[in-house]
């Protein structure tokens, strides 16, 4: 069975309950028509019911059964102004400002939605900035109490099945960090492996990449910090499978990792990607995806205490549906993820 038709399958369990807050988006609409038709979780849209029905009949599609809750008429909203500010009680919001920033923002009343457990996980980004989607989890949700950085990860299905876990790869982070000191280099890369844990049927092999192999690019300071951050996650977490600092074709060629590193723990067959800054993570995800065709779900924010998935504004429908099958298995084992 192929990764995705797994993800289906898991998602179909529990039926959890998913946000998507751009209403007036066709590619959104679309995706939960073909959701609702698949059966993989519950699906909850926030935004103008009149829009959505609106684009769902001009396209021909079916919206039965499916909740909308309408962002001029936000249930509960007393109950998540009060929430907002407790959670950013530091800064000193005002009431007034939170009603301001759940009514103008969707993807804030759907993050404070998962924060109370009245859902199960969210995801947008369609037509939503990346930043303004981390923004609402980060501030809303938080941070899982044992891991400080809120990042990203990426999924990549490669037609290649004998790369990484069957042709899947994780790739972080891609979309949040700009420049990770090591210990937050380190929590990326945690992170990651109890994302592969959660999504893939095979141990994490981590590769904390540069363009170094152990030092052959001499003492840089992006050398030193990938090198550091390898350190803080063996410390931190011994039975994780993880190398570093290593090239790519060392992390994804046994016979070169055999000559470059012949000492290594992944030995070229690494599923998990741990890339120094945010320029190569993008950049090399985006490349990935167009040049060898392969397919990018996410960015999955990870490090939070409740799962939340971002999109490409690239994205097409399938990409959405994907990203809400991922979203609910990993909702489904109330790991901090």
């Amino acid at each position: 069975m192929e990764f995705l038709e797994k993800i289906y399958e898991r998602s179909r369990k529990t039926k959890k309950k998913i946000l998507l807050s751009e209403a007036s988006d066709d590619r959104v609409i679309r995706a939960i028509s073909d959701i609702l038709k698949m059966n993989i979780c519950a699906p909850v849209l926030i935004g103008d019911p009149e829009e959505a029905n609106r684009i769902a009949n001009k396209q021909g599609l079916d919206l039965e059964g499916l909740e909308i809750i309408d962002n001029k008429k936000l249930k509960d909203l007393d109950k998540y102004i009060a929430l907002y500010c407790e959670k950013r009680k530091h800064k000193k919001v005002s009431a007034d400002d939170a009603l301001k920033i759940i009514t103008r923002n969707p993807v804030f009343y759907a993050a404070l939605m998962v924060a109370s457990g009245d859902a199960d996980g969210s995801v947008a980004g369609a037509s939503t900035t990346t930043r303004d989607v981390a923004k609402a989890a980060i501030y809303c949700i938080g941070p899982a109490e044992n891991i400080k950085t809120v990042s990203s990860s990426t999924v990549l299905i490669l037609s290649d099945k004998t790369l990484g876990s069957s042709g899947v790869f994780i790739y972080a982070d891609a979309g949040v960090v700009p420049d990770p000191t090591a210990e937050q280099l380190a929590d990326i890369a945690i992170s990651s492996g109890r994302m592969a844990k959660i999504l893939l049927d095979d141990q994490p092999k981590i590769a904390m990449l540069s363009y170094s192999t152990k030092g052959s690019g001499g003492a840089d300071k992006s050398i030193l910090k990938v090198q550091e951050a390898t350190r803080i996650v063996m410390q931190r977490e011994p039975g994780l499978l993880i190398d570093g600092e290593i090239q790519v074709d060392c992390a994804v060629a046994p016979e070169v990792a055999q000559r470059k590193d012949p000492n290594s723990r992944i030995k070229g067959r690494a599923n998990i990607f741990i890339f120094p800054n945010l320029d190569a993570g993008n950049i090399s995800y985006k490349l990935t995806q167009r040049l060898a065709n392969g397919r990018a779900i996410g960015p999955l924010f990870q490090g939070l205490r409740k799962p939340a998935s971002d999109l490409s504004r690239g994205c097409n429908s399938q990409d959405i549906v994907d990203a809400v099958a991922i979203t609910a298995v990993r909702a489904q084992g109330g790991l901090l993820v």
